[in-house]
């Protein structure tokens, strides 16, 4: 995380730096019609890592030289396998988390400098996930859960993007992030023997309130 935030601030000061070569046109920037495609990164620039999770992956389209749509995707999925014990006893954990997030928003952009582009907007914020945990016997006796999420929010944000050179562009963003999350309905599903019964357990809904640095450093590129 401090590498992040000290990549941060070097990208606003070489920005900051440069910013009297600022003029009404650049072609460096974005104009109208313009795609751009971004990751984000983790470690900072000396140790980065591509992320995908969280809108990890983002594509924007201006409509105009200040105002583009955006649309990020998030994946996250992770699976662990533990085998415990010795034959005959033996028995297989298998747990796995699977995420998808969708982001669909608008930025306004502001003068800033030739290679320097400050923005502001919103996005919708669309979550599914689902849990899984499997317990399996040697035997074919086995114990499963199953529980799927969802979410749905908005996020406020702002942020900059500095050219590095024409069409590679470093940035930066953080906002403030309302989610109103629900568990669904959970499943235990037991199997001992011939014998198989399944219970279900009620989910719950909540909300958090969170400011975040969504994805710290990003490096993007226009088409």
């Amino acid at each position: 995380m401090k590498k992040v935030l000290l990549t941060a601030v070097a990208v606003f000061a070489f920005g900051f730096a440069n910013a009297q070569e600022g003029t009404t046109t650049s072609e460096y920037k974005p104009t109208k019609g313009t795609v751009t495609t971004e990751v984000s990164l983790t470690g900072g620039l000396n140790a980065a890592n591509f992320n995908l999770n969280d809108g990890g992956v983002k594509f924007r389209y201006f409509l105009k030289d200040d105002l583009g749509l955006r649309l990020g995707l998030g994946i996250h999925n992770d699976k662990n396998e533990d085998v415990i014990g010795v034959t005959p006893g033996m028995s297989t954990e298998t747990e796995k988390n699977s995420n998808l997030s969708l982001k669909l928003g608008a930025e306004k952009h502001f003068a800033g400098s030739e290679r320097l582009s400050t923005y502001a907007g919103a996005d919708l914020v669309i979550a599914f996930g689902k849990e899984t945990f499997d317990d399996v016997q040697e035997n074919g006796d086995y114990d499963k859960f199953e529980q799927k999420n969802g979410g749905f929010g908005v996020n406020v944000f702002t942020g900059a993007d500095y050219y590095i050179t024409k069409k590679v562009f470093l940035g930066v963003e953080a906002g403030l992030n309302f989610m109103t999350n629900k568990l669904k309905d959970a499943s235990n599903t037991n199997k001992t023997g011939a014998v198989v019964t399944t219970v279900s357990t009620p989910g719950e809904k909540g909300s958090n309130l969170d400011t975040n640095v969504f994805g710290g450093v990003r490096i993007g590129f226009q088409f």
